[in-house]
């Protein structure tokens, strides 16, 4: 749900191309989830306020967040699939 969340709150941005500071766009949370990562996303500096109700979509910071993520996620996901296949040969 939280990742939906967060490819909602993207797609708004994108479809109205609020990627800078001067084509910031109004954004209003329709669900308490989306609330909450919205929350989280300006936290993070991926999303910026840019005056009265506005805000825009930092692609830079968005993919720095993507970057870390991978970062971490990679190699966790091998270690699981190395441990796997070891238990899969020794159980064969």
């Amino acid at each position: 749900m939280a990742a939906r969340a967060r490819r909602n709150i993207r797609a708004h941005f994108f479809a109205q191309h609020a990627v800078t500071a001067e084509e910031a766009v109004p954004y209003a949370p329709q669900r308490r989830i989306e609330q909450t990562q919205f929350e989280r996303m300006l936290g993070a500096g991926i999303i910026h306020a840019a005056g009265k109700d506005r805000s825009w979509f930092d692609l830079a910071a968005w993919q720095k967040h993507q970057d870390r993520r991978r970062a971490i996620l990679v190699p966790i996901v091998i270690a699981v699939c190395v441990l796997a296949a070891g238990l899969l040969t020794l159980l064969y």
